[in-house]
């Protein structure tokens, strides 16, 4: 699950368009005490709001860093460490539009098979335009299917937060509304798309999704901290951050939120740290689990988005984009859920990998206040 986003992004367009576009020469070792300075400077500024903060930073030329600042628990008063386990919301979408391209390089689908090719009536009657939906349109959130995950659900999942959601009820929701537009005629982020892109792995492998990502992406890159716990199962083992919601100006501990809530499209189904978030990304853009230089490039190949966000933004196959002054990108994709938020981009120009996380559910303070004073810190003079 990933909020939408209608704030503005024009603070990190002015950084850009300030300078910080160059490719990175320094270390880190100058820039320590400011960066921990940063982020213990979110959570004070915070009014109480963002409890604790994670990141991590990493380049070849200037090597990693990691921090965290404030409280991961908040009741036992613990603090957050930069190796905490926190449930990164739809940063599950980039597993997913991996598993699916290694199909599509197998064989076994094709980015332009229909989604009523694959997958049972059952399914696909809920929804009128299924021959017109292709694999690539749920993909890149062109298929026009509406979000299932709409205001009375968000009440439903503070409400009653351990319920166990089936997909059927999540895509009943979803048909219910109308279509957002004609498969291909235009762009909105749906959750719904990759629920559907879950249950054509499975149909497809006859696995379920979480054993297809855990076979190919999980065991292959060895992200010994990345989870992908069963429906019922509503921990986080080991060293983790407490989630939490605002309601009435009071933090809400939503940590142990069925993991079914979203599925396969994110919500509390993935669980991970900054460093395996760093980890993925890196080997996902340098096409390390792709056999052919054209499936990165297929996932690379973006479409445009509504500018809701202050500057250019565009969306690939579980890939975004951002376009700065000067052409610089970031390229990557954030995840909003009940109880935290985060984000994984890289910068090509400065060839900088950053993951950060918040255990609260606020994107905008992520980019804005974690985010936006790192990039400051690290641009160059």
């Amino acid at each position: 699950m990933k909020l939408q986003k209608t704030w503005t992004l024009l603070p990190l367009f002015a950084l850009f368009a300030l300078g910080g576009c160059g490719k990175q020469t320094q270390t880190f070792d100058g820039q320590l005490a400011s960066l921990q300075t940063a982020l213990e400077d979110v959570v004070k500024n915070s009014d109480g709001k963002i409890p604790g903060v994670l990141i991590q930073v990493s380049s070849p030329e200037i090597g990693t860093w990691s921090g965290a600042a404030g409280l991961s628990n908040i009741d036992q008063h613990i603090a957050m460490k930069p190796t905490d386990k926190f449930r990164a919301g739809s940063i599950m979408k980039v597993f997913i539009s991996v598993v699916t391209l290694q199909l599509v390089e197998e064989g076994t689908l094709s980015l332009d098979d229909p989604m009523s090719a694959l997958l049972p009536r059952s399914v696909t009657a809920r929804f009128p335009n299924s021959n017109q939906i292709t694999v690539r349109m749920l993909l890149n959130h062109t298929g026009g299917i509406a979000d299932w995950v709409t205001d009375a659900v968000h009440a439903q999942i503070t409400a009653i937060p351990q319920k166990a959601w089936q997909d059927s009820e999540q895509l009943d929701i979803a048909a219910a509304i109308d279509p957002s537009f004609t498969p291909g005629q235009g762009w909105a982020y749906s959750n719904t798309h990759y629920i559907l892109l879950g249950k054509i792995i499975q149909q497809t492998t006859g696995h379920s999704w979480r054993e297809e990502v855990r076979k190919r992406i999980i065991e292959t890159l060895n992200l010994k901290n990345t989870l992908l716990p069963e429906p019922g199962n509503i921990s986080i083992p080991d060293e983790h951050a407490r989630g939490y919601h605002l309601i009435n100006d009071e933090l809400i501990d939503l940590t142990q939120v069925d993991p079914s809530m979203s599925g396969a499209a994110g919500g509390h189904a993935l669980i991970t740290t900054a460093a395996d978030l760093t980890r993925l990304l890196d080997a996902v853009l340098a096409g390390k689990f792709f056999r052919n230089d054209k499936t990165l490039e297929e996932m690379l190949t973006f479409v445009d988005a509504p500018d809701e966000h202050g500057v250019p933004y565009y969306y690939g196959l579980a890939v975004e984009k951002y376009v700065f002054s000067g052409g610089i990108e970031m390229i990557g994709h954030a995840g909003g859920t009940a109880g935290f938020a985060s984000i994984i981009y890289h910068l090509p120009a400065q060839n900088i990998t950053i993951a950060a996380a918040i255990n609260t559910q606020d994107l905008e303070s992520v980019y804005l206040k974690v985010l936006l004073p790192i990039l400051e810190i690290l641009k160059p003079a």
